[in-house]
């Protein structure tokens, strides 16, 4: 079993190394900066890179085909000032009141939230539509594109706001979706989804090797893989349930749906790249794209997709980003772009394309928010917290051009 947990490190030495490195700056804060460790903060920190994590699951096939999506960040905060608009100008509960005198306020309440989401959901589509479709059918570079959206989103928050912040106090539906908990036998009972979720992948992904003539590694190692990923989701549930706690409240206990959420985007966006055409064809760009276009793959099509679920991805963080923050502020957004990207980079995305995954990506926005959370835990200066970022950021890409000579 050693041998094959080492024979395991190597083949994967990147994932294993951002474990580790994980593991290394939870231990190093945990042991200096108080609370840390807290059932609070860990609850909260998943929460909290959620908008950039939901976004870095996307930003992987954009940085995997050789693009760049500068946008993403007032992006994000552009859905989310016009969604503050809809709720606090009522736009959606206004028209619902004349037409439906007799409704109920919890139901106007839940209606309206469901139709910003969609209305929301939809400005992210056309964000990358528009984006995407210069870039794939206009053939002008993702930088140039992207860097323009993003002084066009920054310049609609604006407009938007007035220069003043939204608030949206008056729909609580709406916040639950950043703010909300889900009652603690709801999270035991995803542990348990989750749990039979992996283990049968695992049964299934080695027939499917054994079927196209893979090699499979041991079945004992799949398994402990599985159970030790359960059981890290199991460990976490018992501390945001506060399952030991009896002194907390109620209105503190259990798992935030934002988390959640960024789960199923997680696992839907990891199962495209790594089992349908769509994510073969964004890897085969990525590593050659003139051997792609003989092959066969419309390359245009494939870029104006993943540019466009780009955006779908925008449009969801932009929703969270209003109900976490309970407003649209000016400031919306700002910054996020250089977390998503810097989030693939140190989960191993290339920068020359061709390679990454989504899994890396999530691990790299949870070591980006857990190294920011510490530094601000041990009151460290913001500008000392920018440069240690950068520092960072600089020695990942570092690290992935090595390997790449390596391997050359």
């Amino acid at each position: 079993m050693l041998n094959s947990l080492a024979l395991l490190f190597r083949k994967n030495i990147r994932s294993s190394i951002l474990v580790l490195a994980l593991l290394a700056i939870w231990l190093g804060f945990g042991l200096s900066a108080s609370g840390y460790w807290s059932a609070d903060h860990i609850q909260n920190i998943l929460t909290q890179m959620a908008i950039i994590g939901i976004m870095a699951t996307g930003m992987v096939f954009v940085i995997v085909t050789g693009g760049i999506d500068l946008s993403v960040g007032w992006g994000a905060g552009f859905v989310s000032v016009v969604s503050a608009a809809l709720l606090y100008n009522e736009t959606i509960s206004t028209p619902l009141h004349f037409l439906f005198p007799g409704m109920p306020p919890h139901a106007v309440e839940v209606i309206t939230a469901v139709v910003v989401v969609i209305l929301s959901m939809l400005l992210g589509v056309l964000i990358g539509m528009m984006q995407g479709g210069i870039i794939a059918y206009l053939t002008v570079p993702p930088f140039i594109v992207t860097l323009g959206g993003m002084f066009i989103w920054k310049s609609g928050i604006l407009i938007v706001t007035q220069g003043k912040s939204i608030f949206i106090s008056s729909n609580d539906t709406y916040k639950y979706i950043a703010q909300g908990l889900l009652p603690p036998i709801v999270g035991y009972v995803l542990v348990v989804v989750v749990a039979i979720f992996l283990f049968v992948n695992v049964f299934v992904g080695r027939q499917r090797k054994q079927r196209y003539g893979i090699e499979v590694g041991a079945l004992g190692l799949d398994l402990l893989k599985a159970g030790a990923f359960s059981l890290l989701i199991l460990a976490y549930v018992i501390i945001v349930n506060r399952t030991f706690d009896p002194t907390s409240t109620a209105d503190v206990r259990g798992v935030p749906f934002l988390v959640v959420i960024l789960g199923a985007i997680g696992v839907l966006m990891s199962y495209i790249s790594t089992n349908t055409r769509f994510g073969r064809y964004a890897y085969a760009i990525g590593g050659n794209r003139e051997a792609a276009r003989l092959s066969g793959i419309n390359i245009k099509k494939s870029i104006f997709v993943i540019y466009v679920s780009m955006g779908a991805l925008v449009g969801v963080s932009g929703i969270a980003l209003a109900a976490y923050v309970g407003s649209g502020t000016t400031g919306a957004g700002g910054g996020y772009e250089l977390d998503v990207i810097a989030s693939c980079i140190l989960g191993g995305t290339s920068t020359l394309g061709g390679e990454g995954t989504v899994f890396g990506a999530l691990i790299g926005a949870l070591i980006m928010q857990s190294l920011s959370n510490g530094l601000q835990m041990l009151n460290v200066n913001s500008n000392l917290q920018y440069l240690i970022k950068g520092f960072v950021l600089i020695l990942a890409v570092w690290a992935d051009i090595t390997m790449k000579k390596k391997k050359a």
